[in-house]
């Protein structure tokens, strides 16, 4: 075929471009400069089909592996001769390059492209943090969970995530440097200990107050009597087999946060496999109202890894109060959270996957962060909240919020919630459809079916109690289950 029959009058030129050796900056520039317009219908994937573009992309692909970098005279001779087609076989080509630098695929062992493994552990990213190139080239560890027989855009043909600069501005951007942090590998499910830690109400209670005509609330945490607890908490936790732990929504409070940092300067019992623990959320910080803040904590090094402050605050709706029985009711209602609100979510690149924290309501309320988390491919989600007891047998926001998570992203999403509103209202709740713990997952990489995805429900029996599943996927548990669990990213 020559070339102007490739690419007649379409035919792409990139003489204008500047093109960079490095495989990451190349890719950026390529896919960049390539029209979203060829992937809409039919075109893309009759090239992505097409035996003359897949010899192509392996010349690059191969050229890559031999030499550690991308020979720019050949990407310009094959987008001359090819026009757009070609522009795509590179990409292709450099995709299946950036593929073996990738520590979540499965061929993660190329020598000569090492040095893209060390650039994505040291700076968080495959392109040059210092080069031309703007946003972010990152290596996929998940994949969106809907059912689809064929690429459905631009984007889904690739195992690398482009992030383009305005994404990258929505979001806190961090990369967890190994040697200062937990390691995750393999393909072993990873034990998650999810404490609920708040009983009473009397623990967590709501305060009303009025501004302006406004009803508005905040949960003051009791500290004291809890304090106990928080060693109990820790020596199940270590003894558990666990290896990640999630507390729930108004968990936590300065107070509490520096007893979690006595225990933790502590060494880690014999035979311990904890390695963080999500601290839950709660008023933590000087503003003025404190925000909802969630913190996750290294257990090894006592490092802070990740802040989140609550972005959307809930409103207790008009008789809700009433409606939970609580001690204390609003004179004016609805009642808004009265917290400081985060503007961002923070994305943090580690050996588990691409993992965020939101609290809550902020899963409901999707607007602000759906798209450039779906941008960024995270993995696992982390949801404290604060609620009544989950159920399985009703589709209830948990479930709804979680499996669109996994739809939209395919990542995991691991909900922990207290008992202090289920204990309170008991008599209202069926004891066999009562949890704390609901964690989601895919459960295939490629599904095949319109199935709900992978769900697993916990329980625990008390504050500083671990939930054990008592349903996982279809299996229900009529003694104590297993430990909930998940799995570390993947680039399949």
């Amino acid at each position: 075929m020559s070339a102007e029959e490739d690419g007649g009058t379409h035919r792409h030129s990139i003489n204008g471009l500047e093109l960079s050796s490095d495989p990451a900056d190349l890719f950026i520039t390529l896919y960049d400069a390539l029209p979203d317009a060829h992937f809409l219908g039919a075109e893309a994937r009759g090239w992505h089909r097409d035996g003359d573009t897949q010899r192509l992309a392996e010349e690059v692909y191969l050229d890559v592996l031999d030499h550690g970098d991308a020979d720019t005279w050949l990407t310009r001779e094959i987008v001359a001769r090819h026009g757009p087609r070609g522009m795509f076989a590179v990409l292709v080509g450099l995709d299946l390059a950036l593929n073996m630098a990738n520590p979540f695929g499965q061929t993660f062992d190329a020598r000569t492209v090492a040095w893209l493994t060390d650039r994505y552990s040291l700076h968080g990213c495959l392109n040059d943090p210092l080069g031309r190139t703007t946003g972010l080239l990152l290596p996929r560890c998940a994949r969106p969970g809907t059912l689809h027989t064929r690429p459905t855009g631009k984007a889904e043909y690739f195992r690398v995530h482009r992030v383009p600069k305005d994404m990258c501005d929505r979001v806190k951007h961090a990369c967890l440097i190994p040697r200062n942090g937990a390691h995750f590998s393999g393909k072993a499910a990873i034990s998650l200990g999810v404490v609920p830690l708040m009983e009473q109400l009397n623990e967590q209670p709501f305060e009303f107050r009025e501004e302006a005509d406004q009803g508005l609330y905040r949960i003051r945490i009791n500290d004291r009597p809890l304090y106990e607890r928080l060693d109990k908490t820790m020596r199940n936790l270590e003894q558990s087999g666990a290896k990640i732990a999630v507390l729930p929504e108004y968990a936590l409070s300065a107070g509490l946060l520096d007893h979690w940092r006595t225990l933790l300067d502590t060494e880690p019992r014999p035979g311990s496999a904890l390695q963080w623990l999500l601290l839950g959320s709660g008023p933590v910080g000087d503003e003025k109202p404190p925000p909802n803040r969630a913190i996750l904590i290294d257990r090894l090094t006592g490092e802070t890894l990740l802040e989140h402050d609550k972005t959307a605050g809930f409103t207790l709706a008009a008789g809700q109060a009433a409606d939970w029985e609580l001690p204390v009711r609003p004179t004016v209602e609805p009642v808004d959270e009265d917290i400081t609100l985060g503007d961002k979510v923070t994305v943090l690149e580690t050996s588990l996957g691409r993992i965020a924290v939101l609290i809550c309501e902020d899963i409901e309320q999707s607007t602000d962060w759906e798209a450039p988390l779906r941008a960024f491919g995270v993995s696992h989600l982390f949801v404290p909240i604060l609620s009544t007891p989950i159920s399985k047998k009703h589709f209830r926001w948990e479930q709804r919020t979680g499996h669109r998570c996994v739809d939209v992203l395919g990542t995991w999403v691991v909900f922990s919630n207290s008992l202090a509103l289920g204990e309170h209202l008991r008599h209202r709740f069926d004891p066999d459809d009562y949890f704390n713990c609901l964690v989601l997952g895919p459960r295939s990489r490629r599904p095949q079916t319109y199935a709900n995805h992978y769900a697993q429900f916990g329980r625990s029996v008390d504050g500083a109690g671990l939930a054990h599943v008592v349903h996982d996927g279809d299996r229900t548990y009529e003694d104590r289950g297993p430990l909930p669990g998940i799995h570390r990213g993947s680039a399949e």
